[in-house]
């Protein structure tokens, strides 16, 4: 198991190391559209290589990777759409998409609707079976796309502020890869409830607008 973890690390690392941003954008592409690569790998890599041009390299890949995801999730949208339940049931599974995890996506749009693909995209495993679902259900394609940025940014930051964080040592964390997953799942999480809490709060006049605005000006004009 660790040999093929290694092997699949490696093979990351080799093509962001030889086509750069672009090797970022093309990994969460296929990774979005159901291919089984780890985007922890290829975000908390790509934080590290944006290193030396500092944080805003960093927001930069996160924003490639963010792009890559929706690219690959227009894709999963497009076959879920055109192909139908027959084709899925037939070639989901090279989708990485069985029909236990087909029903378990059904059953979470019937449960929280729509903004199920914001959700999904901070779930382990389950990051990129909504796609497919999404088309089968025709969701407006709009909102599916909007939604899933909004969901994908926060998780492509995180993992990339890891890497920007540890530096040389981003690989050390690669053996409990899935605690990580786990883990940037709930930091986004709370940092989205954080920043919906306040905004109500400064809206309600619980807590004095003049107090934020200078750190959190684009929260209080939206």
């Amino acid at each position: 198991m660790l040999s093929l973890v290694g092997d699949v690390t490696n093979t990351i690392t080799g093509i962001i190391g030889n086509l750069g941003y672009l090797g970022v954008f093309i990994l969460m592409t296929l990774e979005s559209a159901g291919m089984p690569i780890p985007s922890e790998v290829i975000m908390t890599y790509g934080g590290f290589i944006a290193t030396p041009g500092g944080i805003v390299h960093v927001v930069a890949v996160a924003v490639i990777g963010s792009l890559g995801t929706g690219l690959g999730s227009a894709i999963g949208y497009a076959v879920g759409a055109w192909g139908g339940k027959p084709f899925m049931d037939k070639y989901g599974k090279f989708f990485g998409i069985n029909p236990q995890k087909m029903l378990w996506a059904e059953r979470w749009f019937c449960k929280y609707g729509e903004s199920a693909c914001i959700y999904t995209r901070l779930l382990p495993v389950v990051r990129t079976v909504v796609n497919v679902p999404a088309g089968l259900l025709n969701m407006d394609f709009k909102k599916f796309m909007a939604y899933s940025m909004v969901g994908a940014f926060p998780w492509c930051l995180v993992l990339a502020c890891i890497g920007y964080i540890l530096g040389e040592n981003w690989e050390s964390i690669m053996g409990a890869s899935h605690l990580l997953t786990y883990a940037v799942g709930a930091v986004v999480l709370f940092i989205i409830a954080a920043c919906i809490t306040l905004y109500a709060l400064v809206r309600m006049g619980v807590i004095p607008r003049k107090t934020v605005e200078k750190y959190l000006g684009f929260l209080l004009n939206a």
